[in-house]
């Protein structure tokens, strides 16, 4: 059954995650996403990153992250027909994804507002680092460095030294989704307006809105949040990440009934804690009322009562603690195992070339009168040049220099980064 966005058309012109991870998006619903890279392909092709030991010939982690179940043209937009052959993709597109920098659009000829104008039946869906207005609206931008400006990583790391940003690409993942969101919105205003119009958001935007109790709080008070180490900067209480005896990390939210709070610290045997008013009822245990009184005593009383027993019996006590919220910190092995996530689909496995059957991130949506298809693999480079030109009757000549084109590209690159054979 296909799925709830099936007929969509989708052109991406993006790189690297924030603008792929839209696209992503798209393609996990059902659209046709097609994916317009430079001759030498999007960068993220070719990324690596640490312990790396794949086969030649293997897909990196980052590409085949954001690229499932998309197809690839492969073009010299600056050339007169690798932009013909772009804009012509865009005449019955939906929607173009695209997080390239306004200067690299103009560079290719083209202007945002003016394709905008050009195809006003167009969702023109566009990210950056830092928003579209403001000095620093052309700024080049990586993954940290939004977090970093966004604040986030101000409120990451121990509470003395250096701040720690998240160990995540969690600034171009959340600009993904503000996008994809974006573009949504404004594919459902064309269905009342019948016309199209240009999105934009950023990083940055993105960082906020992840942020945005923690940053109305700073705010409001007058007072920002400084780091808290394994606690949260903004919970008084005892919500925090705890060790148990055998060196297992456990987060601790709350404990959601007088019983279940009880039950907690006669287990440990520390009765004495239930007399203590600043945590004796729910609202206080989440911070929700009272005051920092005894916040210091509860967290290290907590970090004793963790460290005087081991997982093993942690995991026999929660079992029955259903009003008790709290989760083992697990590892990436574990995340990718987990029965829960298997269950949902969330994990997922998919056949790839030289690598084999291996697992990734699966549709997190599920629709009961459209449910989503798994994505195939990411698409090798230039894959459906042919196909796609020929699909929009472009002449078998014209798709021959197009191919030729970009091939010569790469093989002067390479030559240029590697010699020749």
């Amino acid at each position: 059954m296909p799925g709830p966005l099936e007929g969509l058309r989708v052109i991406e012109v993006a790189t690297a995650i924030q603008g792929p991870a839209a696209g992503l998006y798209f393609a996990n619903m059902g659209a046709d996403v097609i994916k317009v890279e430079p001759p030498m392909g999007d960068p993220s092709r070719y990324h690596r990153g640490v312990n790396n030991n794949l086969a030649e010939g293997a897909l990196g982690a980052q590409f085949l992250a954001a690229n499932k179940g998309k197809r690839s043209i492969s073009l010299d937009v600056h050339t007169q027909l690798g932009a013909a052959v772009l804009e012509k993709l865009l005449v019955d597109a939906d929607v173009l994804v695209s997080n390239y920098r306004a200067t690299a659009w103009t560079r290719m000829g083209l202007d945002l507002n003016e394709l905008s104008a050009r195809y006003p039946q167009l969702i023109i869906g566009h990210v950056n680092g830092f928003g579209p207005l403001g000095s620093d609206a052309d700024k080049a931008m990586l993954d940290g460095a939004a977090q970093a400006r966004g604040g986030l990583a101000s409120l990451s790391g121990p509470q003395d030294g250096t701040p720690t940003p998240p160990g995540a690409t969690i600034a171009d993942t959340a600009g993904a989704m503000q996008l994809a969101l974006a573009c949504m919105t404004a594919l459902v205003s064309r269905g009342v307006t019948g016309r199209g119009q240009l999105v934009q958001t950023s990083s940055l935007g993105a960082q906020l809105w992840l942020q945005m109790w923690e940053l109305q709080h700073s705010a409001i008070t007058g007072t920002p949040l400084t780091r808290a180490g394994s606690n949260h900067p903004n919970i008084i209480g005892p919500y925090g990440v705890y060790s148990t005896n055998d060196g297992v990390s456990v987060l601790f939210v709350a404990a959601m009934t007088d019983d279940a709070w009880s039950a907690f610290w006669i287990f440990v045997d520390k009765p004495d804690v239930l007399l203590m008013e600043e945590w004796d009822t729910p609202g206080k245990r989440l911070g929700i009322t009272g005051d920092a009184t005894g916040i210091a005593e509860i967290r290290q009383l907590m970090r004793e009562a963790f460290g005087s027993r081991t997982m093993a019996e942690w995991d026999s006590f929660f079992a029955d603690q259903s009003e008790i919220i709290w989760e083992r910190v697990r590892t990436h092995d574990e995340v990718l195992n987990d029965p829960q996530n298997l269950e949902n689909e969330y994990i997922v496995e998919i056949d790839l070339p030289v690598t084999g059957p291996t697992k990734t991130i699966g549709s997190l949506m599920a629709y009961s009168d459209t449910p989503t298809a798994r994505l195939s693999a990411p698409p090798p480079l230039a894959a459906h040049t042919a196909e796609i030109m020929a699909g929009l009757g472009f002449a078998a000549a014209e798709i021959e220099s197009v191919r030729g084109h970009a091939e010569a590209i790469r093989h002067e690159m390479f030559v240029a980064n590697f010699g020749e054979d």
